[in-house]
């Protein structure tokens, strides 16, 4: 399944990438529809024919009519392309694990995508006929598809949930009480049943969220495979803390009081009472002073709890400055006239932390193409965007 996906996500972003300036990345496989036999036959002449060796060629309908992903091997070696319905190849890649990324892809990949896992490598040609590389990664619960071009530079991307894979049965909301296991029923005996959600793991088995009432209070119960009670959470609203703004005049007289005698020197700023329902639950204040800042509560009869220092946090100055083309650190310049042949400067500008370069940021063209690049303070490469 997760090799289907990943011929599916490059599939459609290889047409994409090949077939139109703005990408559009909402078609969906329709793996559901029979690929008609004239089509296949088109589309398996055209393999064969740039392939003569490739065997258990698998078409699949990305867009009806209009364009087919198909998997095939060569030689042992997975491929994967994207075909019109006329048979014409869009654009043709080889997948394999010993596929080493490029450092500028790494770079990329490292900066925004900062503790990923490398899943799939692709490496092949856009319908231009020009170099391209598709990598697909696992980040935060997601598999994404990123798109290269010859520049090393990201293109497109393509993300599908991991715990989505598949599709609505991994999420199944819970209608009624009856629904849920028996022995979770039972468990439930005295409370208003609210509603549920049952998760389908990648095990296949499933974890019950289960919201419940009872006196009040607002429970959400979290159940294992078995039925087992693995974690409550509750919420009771008539309790629920608030924060209510008070003036230095408005604070109880004993409070008051209390400042004077022990904090003379020192200025007002702010103060708050927490209500927890209709009753006062504390009372707190803020006081500065010589550039520092001080936490006072008080409990609800206005006795003196503790004060706590606020650290008062020094912000960076931060600057971004335009520079010429003559300004650009001569790293920098080695590094796009090696990758970037022929470039010519459009803007720059540094940004600078209290004074000190931070990064840089350089926008250049090559031929028609426009390219955004960032480095860090030193010079070094971080990562490039098209466009």
């Amino acid at each position: 399944m997760k090799k289907l996906l990943f011929i599916f996500s490059i599939a459609t972003i290889g047409f994409l990438n090949a077939c139109t300036e703005k990408l559009d990345t909402t078609i969906t496989p329709q793996t559901s529809t029979t690929v008609d036999n004239a089509t296949s036959a088109r589309i398996a002449t055209s393999i064969k024919t740039d392939f003569p060796s490739a065997t258990n060629i698998i078409i699949v309908i990305i867009e009806d009519k209009k364009t087919y992903g198909c998997d095939f091997t060569v030689n042992g070696v997975s491929h994967e392309c994207c075909c019109s319905g006329s048979g014409q190849i869009l654009s043709v890649y080889k997948i394999s694990d010993n596929i080493v990324l490029p450092d500028a892809i790494k770079a990329y990949l490292e900066t925004t995508y900062k503790g990923y896992k490398l899943e799939k490598v692709a490496v092949g040609k856009d319908a231009n006929g020009k170099a391209s590389t598709k990598v697909m990664i696992e980040f935060n619960d997601q598999r994404i598809t990123l798109v290269f071009d010859d520049k090393n530079v990201v293109v497109a991307t393509f993300s599908e949930s991991k715990n989505n894979v598949g599709g609505d049965k991994n999420k199944v909301f819970v209608g009624k009480l009856t629904d849920l296991p028996a022995n979770i029923q039972s468990q439930l005996t005295g409370y208003e049943f609210i509603g549920a959600v049952v998760k389908t793991n990648s095990d296949s088995k499933k974890t019950y969220f289960v919201t419940a009432k009872k006196d009040g209070i607002f429970y959400e119960f979290t159940y294992d495979n078995d039925g087992k009670l693995v974690k409550t959470d509750s919420i009771d609203p008539s309790k629920k803390p608030e924060n209510k703004e008070l003036k230095e005049a408005d604070l109880p007289k004993v409070i008051q009081d209390y400042i004077k005698l022990t904090y003379k020197d020192w200025k007002f700023e702010k103060a708050a009472v927490l209500m927890k329902a209709t009753v006062i639950d504390s009372y707190s204040v803020i006081l500065s002073k010589d550039k520092k800042l001080t936490l006072l509560l008080f409990d609800k009869d206005g006795k003196f709890v503790k004060a706590t220092e606020i650290p008062v946090i020094q912000l960076p100055k931060i600057e971004v400055n335009d520079l010429t083309v003559n300004a650009i650190p001569q790293t920098i310049k080695d590094y796009l006239n090696k990758t970037y042949t022929g470039w010519v400067f459009i803007k720059a500008n540094i940004t600078l932390k209290d004074g000190v370069a931070e990064a840089y940021y350089i926008n250049i063209s090559v031929g028609t193409d426009k390219y955004q690049i960032f480095f860090d303070k030193d010079g070094k490469f971080l990562l490039a965007k098209r466009g």
